[in-house]
């Protein structure tokens, strides 16, 4: 067996040729909307056969459902400190809140196309609807509804507040608003458009939830 046809069958290996499909994928959303998104377009950016899809996904549904996985945990892993958080003050807790939400709203510019795309394919197939709208966001709903369910019960947020439909309206406000705006393929994301996206969401958060400026 010569050296190059090892190299090549090393390329092909089955956990590689995944990671390449699941990389296409992403490449081909960043500059491409869902609804333009086929097998053939995906396995042209990967150098495998139409055929290898088969043998990892079911479908493109599928494939962005493996797309999520990859990135849903990052929204739950920069929200955590706010989420898990137990501060003493109005002052303290919207501090780490608007801390939150920038960092969440930085996984929204490095994969806000993919998201989208994730989005719209849940508007179209009951699988990925229930990864996306019924798995990460409600359980992202039921954590800020835990939340604001302490804050209230200690003071933090006032009283007439209700835990569950407050946390839905922001959680899904928050969702529609960051996607519309870095969720467009191609679209280049300045710093001061960043900058004024994060801070109208800290300041509908953190009036809505602690009474104060942003």
């Amino acid at each position: 067996m010569t050296e190059d046809s090892v190299s090549r069958r090393r390329r092909h290996r089955p956990e590689e040729a995944e990671r390449a499909i699941l990389a296409a994928a992403r490449s081909f959303l960043e500059s491409n909307p869902f609804r333009e998104m086929t097998v053939e377009g995906v396995m042209a950016r990967t150098g495998l056969s139409r055929p290898a899809f088969y043998a990892y996904f079911r479908d493109r549904y599928d494939l962005v459902t493996r797309l999520l996985e990859g990135i849903g945990g990052l929204l739950f892993a920069v929200d955590r400190r706010w989420l898990v958080g137990a501060e003493e003050s109005r002052k303290e807790a919207s501090v780490v809140l608007a801390d939150a939400l920038r960092r969440g709203a930085e996984t929204f510019v490095r994969y806000g196309p993919v998201l989208r795309a994730i989005s719209d394919a849940a508007s179209q197939d009951a699988r990925v609807e229930g990864v996306y709208r019924y798995g990460l966001i409600e359980r992202l709903v039921d954590a800020v509804a835990d939340r604001i369910e302490r804050d209230v019960e200690t003071g933090l947020s006032p009283d007439d507040l209700e835990p569950e439909e407050t946390a839905r309206a922001l959680v899904l406000m928050t969702e529609r608003y960051l996607l519309d705006a870095f969720g467009k393929p191609e679209e280049c994301t300045t710093r001061e458009k960043t900058g004024a996206v994060v801070e109208a969401l800290v300041s509908v958060w953190v009036r809505t939830l602690y009474g104060l400026g942003p």
